[in-house]
């Protein structure tokens, strides 16, 4: 499925330039409008050249303007709305509840129409094969990556996750080829994160970077890095996406491994069956 023109320009929005963040921001507030506007129309409404949309619009990956419009027009007809704009104080808890889990699927679809799955795939395949896998993320984005840690060991891989800026640039530095780490960030602009991930790869371990956004600086930092879609609403978090992309690297590595992985959770379970209340 071709990706939605709108989610595309959130998620790439941070690296945009002055010029492109007017276009952007413009079309993001007003896709419906801008839809069914020429290149003229739109140029004279901003102010700015029209060589300057059409040098945008293929940027993205399109031909000219006209193909992104065409794009626009099919994602206008459904447009995503902010978690406030269809909600009252006085609405009741089903239908607060009813538009949280609306977001989270349509955050859950856009994502999984735009993610690169050769490069998920390659992913699975580095953290499988690894000797040693390493997990980084600091605030909110560690809970993402003790998480991983917390599946990937339930099955028998040799994870270590941390969360304190020195200790993962000490460990980063005693990686190996061998190794991976896999770094949380959903800015993809965290700098205890990017010199960790810098210091891995001069080690010569394999850097796997997790944000929310395109053309960040952990792309330039990580040797394989998975774009996720970031909701544009200010209370839905983009967890839910992270939580499944993590949960599907995680079934892919479990698949590959099916007989040591059968027999680690029949041991786990078999260790935890005393704790639980009978």
């Amino acid at each position: 499925m071709a990706p939605n023109p709108i989610a595309m320009l959130e998620m790439r929005f941070p690296s945009f330039h002055r010029v492109e963040r007017t276009i952007a921001q413009y079309i993001i507030d007003h896709a419906n409008d801008v839809s069914t506007m020429s290149v003229q129309e739109l140029a004279a409404r901003l102010d700015v050249a029209e060589s300057s949309i059409i040098r945008f619009s293929k940027s993205l990956g399109y031909t000219g303007y006209s193909d992104f419009k065409r794009s626009l027009l099919v994602s206008a007809a459904s447009p995503e709305q902010p978690i406030f704009t269809e909600l009252k104080e006085t609405d009741s808890m089903e239908a607060v509840s009813r538009k949280v889990f609306q977001s989270n699927i349509q955050t859950l679809q856009r994502t999984v129409d735009q993610l690169d799955f050769q490069k998920v795939e390659e992913a699975a395949r580095r953290i499988g094969m690894a000797k040693k896998i390493m997990l980084i993320g600091v605030g909110a984005s560690a809970s993402i990556a003790e998480d991983f840690y917390v599946r990937l060991m339930r099955i028998g891989m040799n994870a270590e996750m941390y969360s304190d800026s020195h200790l993962m640039q000490i460990k980063a530095n005693l990686l190996s080829p061998e190794d991976v780490v896999v770094a949380v960030s959903h800015t993809g602009r965290t700098s205890e994160i990017l010199r960790a991930l810098t210091t891995a790869r001069a080690a010569g371990a394999a850097a796997i970077g997790i944000t929310g956004y395109l053309g960040t600086p952990m792309a330039k930092a990580a040797s394989i890095c998975l774009e996720l879609y970031t909701p544009p609403q200010l209370l839905i978090s983009p967890r839910v996406a992270q939580v499944s992309l993590i949960d599907a690297l995680y079934v892919r590595i479990a698949i590959r491994r099916q007989d040591s992985v059968l027999q680690h959770v029949g041991m786990m379970e078999e260790v935890l069956a005393s704790l639980r209340v009978k």
